[in-house]
Formats: C-alpha cells, structure tokens, sequence
C-alpha cells in the first residue's frame, strides 16, 4: 500500500481489557524488561486480549460499532482465570495465559460474524484464534531468553469478572497510540 493510503487507514482492536490491576501488572513487567532486552512489540499498547482487528478508513467506524453491538447481544459476562506466564512455540511472544479460551471464542464468535455479514468490512476482518495477553512480542532468540529468566517462576494467577469488549483505534501510522472508541457491555 502507498503512504497516502496507509495514512488514511485506521485499525479497530475489538479487545478484552484485564482489570487495573493486571494492567498494572503486565507494565511492570514491560519497564521491568525494556532497559535489559531493548525494544520490543506491544511495549506501548494497552494491555489486552485481542478478539479481532479490522484496517478500514475511519468513515467505517460507525458500521464497526453497529456490527459489534449486534454481536454483543445477549451476551453473557463470565468469569476469566489467568494462569501463568508463557510463550508460543517460536518464542518470539511472552504471554499470560487466559484459562477459559472457550468462554472468550463464545463471546468472539457472534461479533465476527456480525461483522463478517457487512460486506464493507468482511475483507478487512482479521480474528485471533488463540487468545492472550502480551507481555512481549516481536522479540529476537536473545532477548526471548533473556526475558523468559527475568520472568521466573512464570507465575501469575488473576481471576476477574469480564462484562464487556471494548473497541480502540488508532491511526494505521508509525508511533500513534490506541484510543477507546466504545465499550460494549456483555448481559
């Protein structure tokens, strides 16, 4: 894509957001991190668990918010466990570990498809099938294993009542920070 294109591109981060205090958490661990490994991906986003993103111009943010709302309907809160801190098999992402991806895909689901059912936003529509909550992304074989000994024991238990998605935005440009557009609120 030009430059011109790119600059007129929003993304839209439908996310579960952990509790002030397991926010809190996972940025101490990131300025924990930053001065011993360097730069990393995700140091500077919200702490959150990713259902899906959408690319579009920021005129579709009205169709964004109407499809969500109707996938959010009738939902449910339910309680989310987090257990320990781990990692993908490439080691290039640390993560806190989400127990009930089953609850999470339940509520994920309904909202896809709502906005899979929008033909302005279908092809912009990417989902995330394994959900989690980034301490660090994008890292290099050395700074993963640096990390992954600062982190030990990789113990972190938090458990927490989810009552909504929240929808952020942010321009698709270099160093431009999430912004909430809306919380949907579950039940």
């Amino acid at each position: 894509m030009d430059g011109l294109l790119m600059s007129m591109l929003h993304r839209f981060l439908l996310t579960i957001l952990p509790s002030p205090a397991l926010s809190a958490e996972v940025q101490r661990l990131r300025v924990l991190l930053h001065p011993a490994i360097g730069s990393f991906s995700g140091r500077n986003t919200p702490p959150h668990i990713t259902l899906c993103f959408l690319d579009l111009p920021e005129a579709h943010e009205s169709a964004v918010i109407e499809a969500i709302a109707r996938g959010t309907y009738g939902q449910q809160p339910f309680t989310l466990h987090y257990h320990g801190i781990t990692h993908f098999p490439d080691k290039r992402t640390i993560y806190i570990d989400p127990v009930e991806k089953d609850a999470i895909a339940s509520v994920r689901v309904p909202i896809v498809d709502a906005l899979k059912n929008d033909s302005g936003l279908s092809e912009a529509l990417r989902e995330t099938d394994h959900p989690h909550l980034t301490i660090a992304a994008g890292l290099k074989p050395a700074q993963f294993e640096k990390a992954w000994a600062m982190l030990a024991p990789h113990e972190l238990q938090s458990d927490e009542r989810v009552g909504e998605v929240v929808l952020l935005k942010r321009p698709l440009q270099p160093g431009t920070t999430y912004e909430p557009v809306r919380s949907f609120p579950l039940g």
